[in-house]
């Protein structure tokens, strides 16, 4: 149900800028979006940069200050997408984007003072906003600028690998989404308190809230307030909701080259390099930056590592920059700076790389095998029967530690420690002797898992881990899979082989560290726990303790494959 809401034109001078607030937009069906704009104040015809976010045009999450670009001679509108905030409609994740991304550069391109041409900028959310607007394929966009974003709503939420990323869906709704909703929704002062105290507690209990099932029953977010909760969680990956919004299906339509910004540690770094390689392999002119980051975090310290100050290469100041180098040669025609394709930070050497392609051509993809004994990582195949043994039980899963994730500080992403995580008797270490002299990994990473389980369906995860000589064991890259996924039915008590899919990291094993993968089978809350009983906490509280083997044999040698730089 739309919200109406009075609106009022405001048009500011400042430092040259003219700001004009909740100017309307109508789309298609008559619902009307509100942004703000910024442009100079001289007269003429500009060039215009739009982003289209979800989390308020007023809140200073722009990711890139409109009055800086505007100061450059362009057009900025800021637009709350529809359902949120200052505009009208009903909020859905992204299932209006493309036909409203369309309206908007329409609508933008004919503003009395825009000279036609459209580019867009934006992160996460309002970096998906503009691959969707690409999609739609209007023909007033000239490039586009998505840093960190996703390519697919199934693959971000419920199906990364068969598994749920539920530390995501729930606090990326709870706390973004909800507010803002609970505004629309209740229209006292009492009723609006009432909804902010459950909120704030909520928030205060999300630990424990992790743990509540089934999961579309979350109490922290009712039905009411939040109808599309609970019924995306059960969504298909190929019903008709996700087929118009899902990149990956739609490739071929995007036709303006694009600036891709991605961090190792960010929970949307392989749709970042998949846009990137989308238009790179159709020569649209797409450049990629990868560096030690994680989710809007441009900063040296990491996690719990510190990268050093060339880690703030793309920082804010440098950002604004390069964006406005960028727009500058596709909507002005001014020279483009040299850049490779691609600029990679190696963490561990601290440093930046360059490529012309991705993954860098001067890697091999070189098996590492699991073993037993104290050396139990090796170069070389096994030649002798060997396994190893687990039991998992989805009621005392592991937990989170670092990577890319979305959650809140107990669980906070980036590098982490693992020492302590590893001393659980439901995670499996494999380790190198100390390396003899350094070894650099960039690229894809995959684990290729032989494995029996006992039980009807469950989940395997591998972690890559960088071992310094003094025991700090710091999370390079990590995986999952849902046996089913790769195996259907045929998983129970079956030795079957599982890809496990780390997506990519650039790292340099110094001389003296040991290369660790670790193997287990949960990782919560990043992902929902398997209950090993062919159904889902999604629906189901009911679970079981699945006993899991992996082997390492001459007939079943489980390896992770590293994209070793030679």
């Amino acid at each position: 149900m739309a919200i109406n809401i009075k609106k009022e034109m405001f048009h500011v001078k400042h430092n040259q800028l003219i700001i004009e607030t909740d100017i309307p937009a109508k789309m298609r069906d008559g619902v009307t979006l509100y942004a703000d704009i910024y442009r100079p104040a001289d007269e003429g015809k500009y060039p215009v940069l739009l982003t289209r976010l979800p989390y308020s045009k007023s809140y200073g999450l722009h990711f890139l200050r409109p009055n800086i670009l505007a100061a450059q001679g362009y057009i900025v509108i800021v637009q709350d997408v529809r359902g949120r905030y200052t505009s009208e409609g009903e909020f859905v994740p992204y299932i209006a984007e493309v036909d409203d991304g369309y309206d908007t550069i329409e609508w933008a391109a004919t503003l009395p003072y825009s000279n036609g041409d459209v580019g867009m900028f934006g992160l996460s959310y309002y970096g998906y906003t503009q691959i969707l607007a690409a999609i739609s394929g209007n023909k007033h966009l000239k490039t586009i600028a998505p840093i960190m974003a996703q390519n697919s709503m199934t693959d971000v939420f419920n199906d990364h690998d068969g598994a749920l990323e539920l530390g995501m869906w729930e606090t990326w709704n709870l706390e973004s989404m909800l507010p803002n909703m609970l505004t629309r929704k209740y229209s006292t002062r009492e009723e609006q308190e009432q909804a902010a105290n459950t909120l704030m507690k909520n928030l205060d209990n999300l630990e424990s809230l992790y743990k509540f099932k089934p999961y579309k029953d979350w109490p922290a977010i009712g039905r009411e307030e939040m109808p599309y909760f609970s019924e995306l969680l059960n969504y298909e990956p190929t019903h008709n909701h996700w087929q118009k919004i899902d990149a990956k299906s739609n490739y071929d339509k995007i036709n303006v080259p694009g600036l891709h910004v991605a961090g190792w540690y960010d929970c949307f770094l392989d749709k970042t390099i998949a846009n990137f390689q989308n238009g790179h392999s159709r020569k649209l002119g797409d450049k990629l930056v990868i560096g030690p980051w994680t989710h809007a975090n441009f900063a040296q310290m990491i996690g719990d590592r510190d990268f050093g100050i060339a880690a703030t290469k793309w920082g804010e100041a440098s950002m604004h920059a390069r964006h406005i180098e960028w727009f500058n040669h596709w909507l002005k025609q001014e020279p483009l700076p040299e850049m490779a394709a691609v600029n990679y930070f190696v963490m561990g050497l601290n440093d930046w790389k360059t490529a012309e392609t991705w993954p860098p051509e001067n890697t091999a993809m070189t098996p590492l095998y699991f073993k037993t004994g104290t050396v139990s990582a090796e170069f070389t195949p096994p030649t002798k029967e060997s396994k190893a043994k687990f039991s998992y039980d989805p009621e005392n899963p592991v937990p989170s530690n670092g990577g890319g994730t979305l959650h809140k500080e107990l669980h906070a992403d980036g590098p982490r420690d693992q020492q302590h995580l590893e001393l659980r008797n439901d995670i499996l270490c494999y380790s190198t002797a100390p390396l003899e002299e350094s070894l650099e990994i960039t690229g894809p990473i995959q684990v290729k898992l032989w494995a029996k389980t006992d039980a009807p369906n469950t989940d395997f995860t591998a972690k890559l881990v960088d071992v310094f000589p003094d025991g700090t064991a710091f999370n390079l890259a990590d995986g999952i899979i849902r046996a089913n996924k790769q195996h259907g039915d045929n998983v129970q008590n079956k030795i079957n082989e599982y890809t496990i899919d780390l997506w990519a990291t650039s790292n340099l094993f110094e001389k003296g560290h040991q290369i660790r993968v670790e193997i287990s089978s949960s990782n919560f809350p990043r992902f929902d726990p398997n209950p090993n009983t062919g159904s889902s906490f999604i629906n189901s509280t009911e679970s079981q303790i699945a006993s899991q083997t992996i082997y390492h044999s001459p007939e079943f040698s489980s390896h992770i494959l590293l994209p070793i730089v030679r």
